[in-house]
């Protein structure tokens, strides 16, 4: 008899919902931290490294955790002294204007200390020693780049990305035992099994696999029963006995309905908004939203949102308005992750401390649009107790609310048209 863990139900819990017991929601790989978010990692390293019952083997870990983040916030620092001084066309940024393929599912982004630390090691072996020797001195930053920019600025790109993502790394540590529980989302089993050509005969051939093909389709396996949020000690003696059985197909075929029934969740309209309708020929969906007190931003948003959500017979029209019923509004405060309060809310949270204009800004409220319309992300991270890391990849890196990568699909259009009636 399989044992429910708890009651998630193939629900998908929103990052963006405001619950108590769970981490801060920090968004999509590649999008660059606050400087409020950052400081309150640091201080936490330091507040861990502090305590005074801390072990040898733990403080060894901080320690080096807190020299990848000393040395790897002077990424932006260094931007920044050599922007001062100047003109606003020649001015660097750390974020890349090209896209960057995104994370899929099949080499998806790992983080540990380890992890981490390999990562910036390779930075150190690499990179020019024009930017290492002075990364690694205590040096004041220089106020001029002492190479070419394009490989002034690559550089610090690299390094950025490995600050960010240590970031990412120790403020997740605090919550492992939550993002454990989130490896019940995970697709790798449901997505690999299904591209399987001729699985079924693939599977029978179990016995003469070797040891390495036999761990991957137990993990996959094992996975797709995870799905269904059974506990993993149950999943493991069912396997067992469908190995002894010669019968993988036959777990396979039972399980494989929870992996597709969370597959779907991902991609589907949760909540509609009343508020919206359509013209009559059912091509222009009408969103109200409460209209910004600036300008700029008035003009941004539905420049941004309008230029997305649009297709083939289909346009999202944004239509300001000056009521306070229940519509979609928009502010901006420090210190945050942009978020929907919940999946269909009505108040958009941008972080304050980047310009609108910026690339990435532009990118996010297309995405965070996504979300007041009733879309889930559909990029995935937890915790895999197996590889002693966190796994991060995107479901779909084509897909606007899985990837920065990504853009509006036909399949977000078909959802709109038969959510909203």
């Amino acid at each position: 008899m399989f044992k429910i863990i708890f009651l998630c139900s193939l629900i998908s819990i929103s990052a963006h919902a405001d619950l108590s017991g769970m981490p801060p929601h920090i968004g999509p790989e590649g999008l660059q931290f606050s400087k409020i978010h950052t400081y309150k990692v640091e201080k936490l390293i330091e507040n861990q490294l502090s305590q005074k019952e801390l072990n040898a083997e733990d403080a060894a870990e901080l320690k080096q955790i807190e020299m990848i983040l000393t040395d790897g916030k002077k990424a932006s620092k260094w931007i920044e002294i050599v922007n001062e001084s100047r003109l606003p066309g020649s001015k660097l940024d750390l974020s890349s204007p090209t896209k960057s393929g995104g994370i899929p599912i099949n080499a998806p982004q790992k983080s540990s200390t380890e992890i981490m630390v390999k990562r910036y090691e390779d930075f150190l072996a690499t990179a020019p020693a024009a930017i290492t020797d002075v990364i690694k001195s205590n040096q004041e930053l220089p106020k001029t780049a002492p190479i070419a920019d394009a490989e002034f600025v690559t550089s610090l790109r690299i390094l950025d990305r490995i600050y960010q993502s240590t970031i990412r790394w120790a403020g997740a540590r605090s919550w492992l035992s939550w993002y454990i529980n989130r490896s019940i989302f995970d697709m790798r089993g449901f997505i690999f099994l299904r591209d399987t050509p001729n699985l079924e005969a693939t599977l029978k051939t179990y016995p003469e696999m070797s040891s390495e093909d036999k761990l991957k389709y137990n993990s996959w396996l094992l996975g797709l029963c995870r799905n269904g949020d059974f506990e993993s000690s149950d999943c493991r003696t069912e396997l067992s006995n469908s190995i002894k059985r010669n019968n993988l197909f036959g777990f396979y075929t039972r399980f494989n309905k929870y992996g597709q029934s969370m597959y779907d969740l991902f991609f589907t309209v949760k909540k509609t908004r009343k508020e919206m309708f359509w013209n009559p020929e059912r091509t222009v969906l009408h969103a109200p939203f409460l209209t910004p007190d600036r300008a700029d931003v008035q003009n941004w948003l539905k420049e941004n949102v309008e230029d997305e959500w649009k297709g083939e017979n289909f346009n999202l029209q944004i239509d300001f308005k000056k009521t306070t019923q229940d519509i979609p509004k928009i502010e901006f405060k420090e210190g945050v992750t942009a978020h929907v309060n919940g999946i269909a809310g009505n108040t958009i949270t941008m972080e304050a401390e980047y310009p609108i204009d910026s690339k990435d800004q532009k990118w996010t409220i297309r995405h965070e649009y996504g979300h007041v319309l009733g879309f889930e992300d559909c990029y995935l991270e937890f915790y895999d107790t197996n590889e002693k890391a966190m796994i991060y990849y995107e479901i779909d890196v084509n897909n606007l609310m899985c990837s920065r990568n990504g853009h509006l699909n036909s399949s977000h259009i078909e959802q709109l048209q038969k959510m909203y009636k």
